[in-house]
């Protein structure tokens, strides 16, 4: 006579439910985004909690994130080689990044200064 398997259905279902949202966010975490409107030596990468921009360009790059609703981040300037967080995560208040888009710095405060990490 066979024993009957403890706990099958209950425990699948269980299990399954856990690891569904692992199974959907980790794709999105690790994509890099297209952008159409700034040069093709930045890239863009975007995870649940922040949006960050790698420089592979020769000189630094003014760039900010616009999303899916229309709103964009701050201006921020990338120094060569640099990568830098550049704006919210897709669980933020406005949802997945779009693309970046160049823009005019200010040269005044944090976002004019251009950032050496």
């Amino acid at each position: 006579m066979r024993k009957p398997i403890r706990g099958g259905i209950p425990t699948a279902a269980c299990l399954i439910s856990l690891a569904f949202p692992l199974l959907l966010a980790a794709p999105g975490a690790a994509a890099p985004l297209t952008t159409a409107t700034v040069p093709s030596c930045l890239a863009m990468y975007q995870s649940w909690r922040y949006t960050e921009v790698a420089n592979d360009c020769a000189g630094p790059e003014s760039v900010r994130v616009v999303y899916q609703d229309g709103s964009a981040s701050l201006c921020a300037v990338l120094a060569p080689l640099a990568v830098r967080t550049v704006g919210e995560g897709y669980l933020g208040l406005h949802g997945r990044a779009d693309h970046l888009e160049t823009c005019e710095a200010s040269p005044q405060g944090p976002t004019g200064a251009v950032a050496a990490d």
